[in-house]
């Protein structure tokens, strides 16, 4: 991630991303939910928050949720454990909410045709956005939420807008 002055740096986990993350992505049938973080302790809590609705609380439909979660080091082991279980590497997508960036863009059409023929990996960013070098890695970057003016959504927001326009009415699960 990129702080406000544009360097990289590593964001802390915000404890209320991880269980509204989670729901949102159960609610729009995702297989998993990656946090991804080089910190330890950001780790550490990132996992314990999962395990606290996973094994701690009588909630069943937030375990359900929560029990997506995966917590990793590094965005190369999302990737692997992907291209792993699904049989096929991943496609990446990026997302920003700037305009403008000079990589590969999908348009919202074109993701919804591209859902269900591969395995897709979608990056959301937190801080002040995902670093340039990430953002080139990406084989496409999603359109921002909104062009011109204000365009700074909490990432539990963009999550939960991204996935509607992709999924839309399809809430089988099956994503």
């Amino acid at each position: 991630m990129v702080d406000r002055r544009g360097r990289v740096m590593a964001t802390a986990v915000t404890p209320i991303n991880v269980p509204d993350i989670a729901r949102t992505a159960r609610t729009y049938g995702v297989r998993r939910y990656f946090v991804v973080t080089p910190l330890p302790s950001q780790r550490a809590i990132a996992q314990r928050l999962r395990d606290f609705w996973v094994e701690e609380e009588d909630w069943p439909l937030r375990q359900e949720a929560l029990e997506l979660v995966a917590v990793r080091e590094d965005l190369e082991e999302c990737y692997l454990e992907i291209a792993r279980e699904e049989g096929e590497e991943p496609e990446v997508w990026g997302t920003s909410g700037r305009s403008g960036l000079p990589y590969p863009k999908l348009s919202w059409e074109e993701a919804r045709r591209r859902l269900g023929k591969r395995p897709i990996l979608i990056l959301f960013g937190t801080g002040n956005g995902m670093a340039e070098e990430l953002l080139a890695a990406c084989d496409f970057i999603l359109p921002p939420l909104r062009e011109g003016g204000y365009n700074n959504l909490s990432v539990r927001a963009a999550v939960a807008i991204i996935l509607d326009r992709l999924k839309g009415e399809d809430h089988d699960g099956n994503g």
